[in-house]
């Protein structure tokens, strides 16, 4: 039997990059942060990211037809850290536009996502975008996740 905290320190000896997920919920700009995101292929675009079925942010993200994924810039734990812990953008004192879903200012890259595609694993969904839309506004390093601890890559 593997210990969960024992698997969850090692995967963090892996660093990943850090996004925030975010979409239009009942009227409010929301978001989510996430290091679970990765490419699925290049034709048709595709990408995917999980989400803890428990989670109290489950339904505002799950049933979101459309989404960003925002990829954040290394200046941004502050950002990364406020969205962990509450899903409103607003008291995150995030800024963002976009009509379709919310584009934080700042990020590194945004993908405009549609649901394509949702897949069971294990304790989490596993939710398949196929992106519409995106830019990369900045070009600075982006900000990772390694041991437990956000930090600008190298």
């Amino acid at each position: 039997m593997i210990d969960s905290r024992e698997f969850r320190d090692a995967l963090g000896r892996f660093p990943t990059g850090v996004t925030i997920v975010s979409a239009f919920h009942e009227g409010r700009a929301v978001g989510m942060t996430v290091n679970s995101f990765a490419s699925v292929s290049l034709d048709p675009p595709l990408v995917l990211w999980s989400i803890e079925r428990e989670t109290e942010r489950y339904a505002m993200f799950r049933h979101a037809q459309t989404y960003a994924i925002n990829v954040l810039a290394a200046d941004q734990a502050g950002l990364a850290h406020a969205c962990a812990l509450q899903p409103d953008l607003r008291n995150c004192h995030a800024l963002w536009t976009g009509e379709q879903a919310p584009l934080i200012d700042g990020a590194v890259a945004h993908f405009v996502c549609k649901q394509s595609a949702v897949h069971r694993g294990g304790d989490h969904d596993i939710i398949v975008g196929e992106v519409i839309d995106l830019d990369t506004p900045r070009d600075v390093p982006a900000l990772v996740f390694y041991t437990s601890t956000y930090c600008e890559p190298g």
